[in-house]
């Protein structure tokens, strides 16, 4: 289990949920049972940490515009962090 902040998770899935793939749609659907304790740190299992990063990249790849590529890829530098214990 990695201790991830909900808030921050909310960002996430909401950044997912505007995504253009499947994969993208499927795992904010994964994240949104964890986003619901606003101002908490809340446990998330490892794989669904992983699984979200991968997710991530690949809308990465796809967008288009520069800001929108730079919160993706922050958001994908924090959950390796939170993963990795750093």
């Amino acid at each position: 289990m990695v201790q991830v902040p909900a808030d921050w998770l909310a960002r996430v899935f909401l950044s997912l949920r505007r995504g253009t793939s499947d994969d993208a749609h499927t795992l904010a659907a994964e994240l949104q049972p964890f986003t619901e304790k606003p101002g908490q740190r809340v446990p998330v299992p490892r794989t669904t940490v992983l699984r979200t990063e991968l997710a991530l990249r690949g809308e990465l790849r796809q967008v288009k515009g520069d800001e929108r590529r730079q919160r993706l890829s922050e958001e994908a530098e924090y959950l390796i962090n939170a993963r990795l214990g750093q």
